[in-house]
């Protein structure tokens, strides 16, 4: 029975054994590692910010929670705007509501004593997710021992469950079909910034949520900018347009698709043609090479010595991906992991030249037991 101020979210005596979800099987996985740092719970927040394992590990999709997981429990934490939510959303948690007024940090010491954790109790939290000033007030208020941890959550999210590649499939499927939507759209005179809105309104067409972050078109000499600011500039015949861009979709999981187009009424520069060939070729071989056990520096080094050898290595002056999932750069330490089953990376080779432009074609992969799947199915560009 749970003390006044708090309400089960699930669970109640008499009822059948919940079924085991994958957002079960993260948050036990999370319980298990908890003995090897040496901790008796966890604190995981979120506070009107970006913080995505509150979600991952939780289901719940609000902006303003704090999870307690111990070893053998879970207690989501969270005001009178969110009761309902997260009843529904994290079922796997106990709902501790915050009355209005009152500081979090009282019901942090509630959902302790549930949990029963004494004040000797190692009590985690995410270093990188509590300000300076945030983790005072936890130190005065806080009935337990604070203990910092890094990526103890980020860890466990670099490998995808099914549910999750489920979901991001979903999100590359819709973000294709934007893209074979625009490309007819696009013709000389029509400015970037035409172009983009034209990306970003198809993109909430096919479901998505919000932009995964803003979309790039870089036309002509623009292009020739890896991360250029989409402006004013109107697009002339025969020049190469760079479209960057992706949607975050319900469920939490985003999409990220470059392609390189040609605005029609003339043909292209041959050497940009030969440049796009290139490109294409290196980001097919990184695709055929990826497979479990690959390391980032040797995922990296088949598309970077692809273009070497074709005499443009100068030119290719960025990292040829990231991880990918609940935010458009999801966290993998690429430094010691080697990629396994459920990796999700980006695979997007590009040649930038002054003066005479630019090509970046990215695809989002998932690695197999026995190799790679691409989830982008937008086609490439056909001279």
């Amino acid at each position: 029975m749970l003390a006044a101020g708090a309400q089960s979210g699930g669970g109640r005596s008499g009822e059948k054994p919940a079924k085991v979800t994958a957002m079960n099987k993260r948050l036990k996985k999370v319980q298990k590692a908890l003995a090897k740092q040496k901790l008796d719970g966890i604190l995981v927040r979120v506070f009107e910010g970006d913080n995505q394992n509150v979600l991952y590990l939780s289901g719940f999709g609000g902006t303003t929670a704090v999870l307690l997981i111990t070893a053998s429990k879970a207690f989501i934490i969270t005001d009178a705007r969110y009761y309902a939510r997260a009843i529904q959303e994290a079922p796997d948690f106990k709902l501790v509501k915050v009355e209005r007024g009152k500081k979090v940090s009282d019901y942090i010491n509630e959902a302790l004593k549930l949990a029963k954790l004494t004040r000797a109790a190692r009590i985690g939290f995410e270093a990188d997710h509590v300000s300076v000033e945030g983790l005072r007030r936890w130190n005065k208020e806080i009935d337990s021992k604070l203990t910092p941890t890094v990526h103890f959550v980020e860890r466990f999210r670099q490998y995808k469950d099914e549910a999750e590649i489920a979901l991001l499939s979903r999100a590359c499927r819709a973000t294709s079909k934007v893209f074979s939507e625009v490309v007819p759209l696009i013709k000389p005179g029509m400015t970037e910034l035409e172009l983009a809105f034209e990306l970003d309104m198809r993109l909430r067409k096919h479901g998505a949520i919000t932009n995964s972050f803003t979309s790039i078109v870089a036309s002509g000499p623009n292009s020739a900018v890896p991360h250029h600011a989409t402006g004013e500039r109107k697009l002339k015949a025969g020049e190469p347009v760079i479209l960057d861009f992706g949607g975050l979709f319900p469920g939490g999981y985003c999409s990220d698709i470059t392609r390189t187009v040609f605005v029609p009424g003339k043909e292209p520069d041959s050497r940009i043609e030969e440049i796009y060939d290139i490109v294409l070729g290196a980001n097919k071989a990184a695709f055929k090479a990826l497979r479990p056990g690959v390391t980032w520096k040797e995922f990296d080094k088949v598309a970077r010595d692809f273009i070497v050898n074709k005499g443009y290595g100068q030119y290719f002056t960025h990292g040829l991906g990231h991880s990918l999932g609940l935010v458009a750069h999801d966290p993998y330490d690429y430094e010691h992991d080697p990629f396994q089953p459920g990796t999700v990376i980006t695979d997007e080779p590009g040649i930038y030249i002054e003066g005479l432009g630019g090509v970046r074609i990215e695809d989002d992969l998932v690695v197999t037991k026995d190799g790679s799947d691409r989830l982008t199915k937008a086609p490439y560009w056909k001279f």
